[in-house]
């Protein structure tokens, strides 16, 4: 009977402790479930903080570079002398006169690109000459222009305005351009700001670039080469204007729209490009870029199987014009143009887009490859005498 007791007494006790075991496996499942939650609860918070905080980082990033930017974009305002016939109703069939009045035509975009007074904007907003143009800053004031000079190559032209004396202007704010190598990436955020259907100056949209290095056919007497490809909603009136990154450097100049929603072009525009159009306006007064003489294809993966070419980049010389700079520097057919000045010709800097950077008397370095060989040339750009 003892036994029996004692064996009952151990069962009973193994039972507490199993008891006990489910008891605190039951209590720290639930407070393990409650700290699981907390956590979790907290994780989320500061999750949902990180991401508000990294939004309105974004937004007051935006409204700074917004505010900063449109400084420098402008209203180009086209007027025109319209002239009329009105009657005289005192006279019975009587000549009336000839009156005149000037209206307003159309308004465009345009960026500062000199303290001293200098507008870069399309050549298709500002081609009329019989036209009256004028420019409003950001701040409402209105400028007379007294020069306009046209780019023979590309959609482009160059204002040059004064004041209501015809005095030059100074200390206006120039846009910021970036470096001729600097790596514009698919996808990146970009702003396009301009004088949208030519009522709601300093519009502004936001978009991504989604293509680079595009090329159109709209005006036979204009290269439209190299163009970004944007998704920034753009407007009749925007052209003339830039496109932005997102710290309100400019990227390119808002040129065309296609046909469709969604879909704008702008061509790159680069600080040396206007570094190298200012100086041929102030040593030639007009907008003169140089020729090196030369016909040329880019390296294509056709091209390098036909000529058993083993490099990616570069361009490739099919003919060399007499008496032109490439003759007179010793270029060759078959040679393979590597850079100019150090700076690899590829797909993000194409040839023509560093040769516009420079002017006719300019000297520029070529590395090119002949017969498998490297070598340097030395070339003086010249320019279209036709």
């Amino acid at each position: 009977m003892q036994k029996k007791q004692i064996t009952m007494l151990v069962v009973f006790n193994v039972f507490l402790i199993f008891l006990g075991c489910l008891i605190v496996r039951w209590i720290t499942n639930n407070k393990l479930k409650t700290l699981g939650t907390s956590i979790e609860s907290q994780m989320g918070s500061k999750v949902n903080d990180i991401k508000k905080s990294n939004f309105l980082a974004l937004q007051s990033s935006l409204v700074d570079t917004i505010a900063t930017a449109k400084k420098s974009v402008v209203s180009i305002t086209i007027s025109k002398d319209v002239k009329f016939y009105v009657e005289d109703p005192s006279q019975m069939n009587g000549p009336g006169t000839v009156q005149q009045q000037t209206t307003k035509v159309w308004g465009w975009s345009g960026i500062i690109v000199s303290k001293q007074g200098y507008i870069i904007t399309n050549k298709h907003v500002v081609q009329d000459t019989t036209a009256k143009y004028s420019v409003t800053l950001y701040d409402g004031k209105t400028y007379n222009v007294d020069k306009i000079r046209f780019d023979d190559l590309l959609d482009l032209a160059i204002l040059k305005i004064v004041d209501s004396e015809g005095k030059s202007v100074a200390d206006l704010n120039a846009a910021s351009f970036l470096p001729l190598d600097t790596q514009v990436d698919i996808g990146q955020f970009v702003l396009a700001i301009g004088n949208a259907l030519s009522n709601y100056s300093n519009n502004v949209t936001l978009g991504i670039i989604w293509g680079k290095n595009k090329q159109l056919t709209i005006n036979k007497n204009n290269l439209y080469i190299w163009l970004y490809q944007t998704d920034a909603l753009v407007n009749p009136g925007n052209s003339g204007g830039p496109l932005l990154d997102i710290e309100g450097n400019v990227l390119g100049i808002t040129t065309a729209i296609a046909e469709g929603e969604g879909i704008a072009f702008a061509l790159p525009i680069s600080k040396e490009f206007i570094a190298g159009t200012i100086k041929s306006i102030e040593t030639f007064w007009t907008i003169t870029r140089p020729i090196i003489g030369i016909q040329y294809v880019d390296i294509t993966p056709a091209l390098k199987a036909e000529k058993k070419i083993t490099i990616d980049n570069g361009i490739y010389i099919q003919d060399i014009l007499a008496d032109l700079p490439a003759s007179q520097a010793g270029l060759k057919i078959g040679d393979i143009v590597l850079s100019i000045n150090g700076k690899k010709i590829s797909n993000q800097l194409p040839f023509l887009y560093q040769l516009y950077t420079y002017i006719p008397g300019d000297t520029i370095v070529l590395d090119i490859l002949r017969n498998g060989k490297q070598l340097t040339l030395n070339v003086v750009l010249g320019w279209n005498t036709q």
